[in-house]
């Protein structure tokens, strides 16, 4: 994988950002698209769902090596039963669940084999959900309780998290002349693109490695595999840096299987520069998870032979969706739970391998705006209430805090990045709106524990290779990093771009470094030198020099938590 794959755009003030060469973004004025009578009325059912309250419940689901024990209660004189829910089919139009269990009493225990058949496959339970369903005297299966995923399942590797040795990191990082940048950087962390598209079929062929799951087998390009994803994995262990590898899908034409895209592809699907998985069918489902266990299984190792993926970003930017995660033109609510299911399968599967394993959403720097499709922050809202209901998960946030406008380096005037809860956008001028919303009890995990917070994807354009221009860049580069430093909330931080790209999009040019493949040969910008001094006993020196182009007199730029509304 090169620096070419690396691509964002911006028309307007509508943006969006992703990884692929070909882009495409909606103008301001996009009309809305119009959605389906069935995805409309489901639109409801979710939205109820969210809000819904039951006298029935599923209180634990417990996976071992080869059992699953569902305990739970139901209150009422009727006929009442268990049905089991696996992610191809839909809990609230419910009609034929995998598996059926009829409690003797009100409250129950009850346990089943942990890998059962669905079709010509054989299933793993610990994808599934489990509700409490009754049955009307007019025959109707009424739901009477959140369905709950599993609480737990086991795993093979229980080793600590990699420490965060700084919040500095780097976004897709790839082979190139330039690794020597986790040094001279001084690295703690990066994004890796794992295009799973770009390396699995569905047949085997030369210097493919076979992979069985779910009784089918898969074949990888190990070639490929070990150039692009191996290689760098091991320079950022052997430093001991973070990495999250971001899992993308892209269109059936341009998948390297044509068949397999087809597969990994839901029949809405009406275009995107990337996809979301499908997640209507058995054998769709049963493929994206063998892609996820082997990947899980390669880069979560206790010897780390071929690297080490500390977290796992699911998809890109969904409140884009239609560009970035197509899956149709889709409602938000049944957007947002169609990426949950997606979410959790990640989870579950990647659980089995590494106990401290996380799973990020993606997003753009949209909150209460709409920088692609929907708000961010609804997504959240429905991707947190979720949680609550059907047992809560280590997901946490991928954001990508660009200002509203790309183009401009001038971050700390972005007018849509205001402080308040309710801004439409988060980007550098205003991290202390996440920063409060990630330690607020309701959105953290269980209630206690604040979830990870990567600005996975985010940096600061240069109009130009003007003096002026690069100037401007490295002060948005300084101003940027004495925000993030700031912000207990955030984790880490990944430049994006590493080196300046003619697919970013409108001329954009976000790069540390120049153009590689041209006269500049990747020679540093300004705020790349920025970038090193950054956290170090430098910091000052080099800092100082810019605070004339903010217009500013000192670093003071941080606002109280208490004066956000």
């Amino acid at each position: 994988m090169g620096n070419s794959i690396i691509a964002s755009c911006v028309v307007g003030w509508t943006f969006c950002s992703t990884a692929l060469l070909t882009v495409s973004c909606e103008k301001p004025g996009a009309e809305v698209p119009l959605y389906s009578p069935e995805d409309v009325e489901l639109n409801t059912l979710v939205k109820n769902y969210t809000e819904a309250s039951y006298t029935s419940r599923i209180t634990e689901v417990t996976v071992t090596g080869d059992k699953v024990s569902v305990s739970g209660s139901y209150a009422g004189d009727g006929e009442f039963f268990v049905a089991e829910i696996p992610p191809y089919t839909d809990l609230l139009r419910m009609e034929d669940p995998l598996s059926v269990h009829r409690p003797e009493s009100d409250t129950f225990t009850f346990e089943t084999d942990r890998f059962t058949g669905a079709g010509d496959l054989r299933y793993d339970r610990a994808l599934s959900r489990w509700a409490v369903f009754e049955k009307t005297p007019s025959g109707e299966n009424r739901l009477v309780s959140f369905a709950r995923y599993a609480d737990s399942v086991p795993s093979s590797l229980h080793r600590p998290e990699t420490v965060l040795k700084n919040k500095k990191g780097i976004g897709g990082i790839h082979p190139n002349d330039f690794i020597s940048d986790f040094d001279n950087l001084d690295l703690g962390s990066a994004t890796l693109n794992m295009y799973i598209t770009m390396f699995t079929y569905l047949t085997p062929g030369e210097g493919r490695v076979a992979h069985e799951y779910g009784g089918k087998m898969y074949y990888f390009d190990e070639g490929f595999i070990e150039t692009n994803l191996d290689n760098v994995l091991l320079e950022a262990r052997r430093r001991g840096m973070a990495v999250a590898a971001i899992l993308l899908v892209q269109p059936a034409k341009d998948a390297a299987d044509k068949e397999l895209g087809r597969l990994l592809t839901d029949p809405a699907c009406n275009g995107g520069n990337l996809i979301m998985p499908d997640m209507t069918s058995p054998e769709s489902v049963n493929c994206f998870a063998a892609v996820t266990d082997f990947l899980a299984g390669r880069y979560c190792r206790q010897d780390d032979l071929y690297g080490r993926v500390d977290k796992w970003i699911v998809l890109n930017e969904v409140d884009a969706a239609r560009s970035w995660a197509n899956a149709g033109d889709r409602p938000m609510y049944v957007l947002t739970d169609y990426y949950i299911k997606v979410l959790r399968l990640v989870y579950n599967i990647v659980r089995q391998y590494d106990a401290n394993a996380d799973v990020l959403a993606s997003f753009t720097h949209s909150w209460t705006g709409i920088a692609g499709d929907y708000p961010a922050k609804d997504m959240l809202d429905v991707i947190n209430a979720m949680g609550r209901n059907e047992g809560d998960y280590r997901w946490g946030l991928a954001y990508h805090t660009y200002p509203w406008d790309l183009l401009n380096p001038r971050c700390w005037e972005c007018p849509n990045s205001t402080f308040s809860m309710d801004t439409p956008c988060v980007s550098f001028r205003n991290l202390e709106v996440i920063d409060k919303w990630i330690f607020m009890p309701e959105n953290m995990y269980l209630g206690s524990r604040k979830r990870s917070l990567w600005l996975s994807e985010a940096g600061i354009n240069s109009r130009s290779y003007s003096d002026a221009d690069l100037e401007e860049q490295a002060a948005g580069t300084a101003y940027a990093w004495k925000k993030i430093e700031a912000m207990d909330g955030v984790d880490a931080h990944q430049w994006h771009n590493w080196f300046d790209n003619v697919g970013d999009g409108s001329g954009a040019l976000l790069g540390l470094r120049k153009f590689p493949d041209s006269q500049y040969a990747g020679a540093p910008k300004p705020a790349w030198h920025v970038y090193q001094a950054a956290g170090t006993e430098r910091e000052d020196e080099v800092f100082d020099r810019y605070l004339d182009v903010i217009g500013i007199g000192d670093w003071d730029i941080i606002v109280d938590s208490d004066e956000i509304d």
